[in-house]
């Protein structure tokens, strides 16, 4: 937390918004049921309202997860054949109880992903640099991290620039034949990846402008400390990440040795 602010949810420090991001996608890689990870959504939608985010709105594009999540029905049912059938073409399982219990874990893994990863944009990024580094991480280290999640949006406007521009000139992207679509992305990433190359040479610029690394060790103005409520926040996520997935092990064990 930084020093001179109050102690709320908002306002925890970085580091601790980096531990409770941690825990949350560890659960999210290693719980394998629809139900619990269900849950882990809805817990880290709670973490999100508590730390102010407006997720409804960006919840709103989870809907082209949509098409996918069919895809992936029909994929783990065809490939990973399991469970009750509930359709078949041809004697051939289409759709079964596995396939969509697998396709139902996948989509609530991703969106406590997408979920969790908002938690960074409740801070400014010059915080998570300095936070990194008074983790021990090393400052090129955390410099490129944070470019990288400073860049992304400017990436995604680049993107949409070049569709619009393709679109003003009369492309239908919806009717490109399948045999002109790798011309079509020629065409299409061509300039998206000059633009990008022309901003990374203003960075590199900039940053030599500046005398990046000229010192061995970087001074700030700014410190980050924790308070009792970082503590807290820490020690809850922490004990309560490894009791779920010592309870998740148990399980395993218990289901396997019952198979034997």
């Amino acid at each position: 937390m930084v020093k001179g602010q109050g102690m709320n949810m908002i306002n925890i420090d970085p580091r601790t918004k980096i531990v409770v991001i941690v825990c949350l996608s560890t659960l999210a890689v290693f719980l394998n049921t629809p139900g619990l990870l269900l849950l882990l959504f809805a817990f880290t939608l709670v973490v999100l309202s508590l730390l102010r985010v407006n997720f409804l709105g960006i919840t709103a594009k989870f809907k082209k997860l949509i098409p996918l999540l069919l895809a992936m029905l029909f994929i783990q049912s065809a490939f990973a054949p399991g469970g009750e059938v509930l359709l078949s073409l041809g004697g051939v399982p289409v759709l079964t109880a596995h396939g969509i219990n697998s396709a139902l874990c996948i989509l609530f893994r991703m969106l406590t992903f997408f979920a969790s990863a908002m938690i960074i944009m409740t801070s400014n990024s010059k915080d998570y640099i300095l936070a990194l580094v008074q983790l021990k991480i090393p400052y090129e280290i955390a410099f490129m991290v944070m470019v990288a999640f400073r860049f992304l949006p400017v990436f995604v406007e680049e993107v949409k620039d070049t569709l619009v521009a393709i679109q003003l000139r009369g492309v239908d992207l919806q009717k490109i034949a399948w045999r002109n679509k790798l011309k079509f992305y020629s065409h299409f990433f061509t300039p998206l990846l000059n633009s990008v190359m022309i901003k990374a040479q203003q960075l590199s610029i900039t940053m030599e402008a500046r005398a990046f690394r000229v010192y061995r060790r970087r001074t700030y103005l700014r410190v980050l400390r924790y308070s009792r409520l970082d503590y807290l926040v820490m020690a809850v996520f922490i004990i309560s990440t490894l009791a779920v997935l010592m309870l998740d092990f148990i399980d395993v064990l218990q289901v396997a040795k019952n198979s034997r």
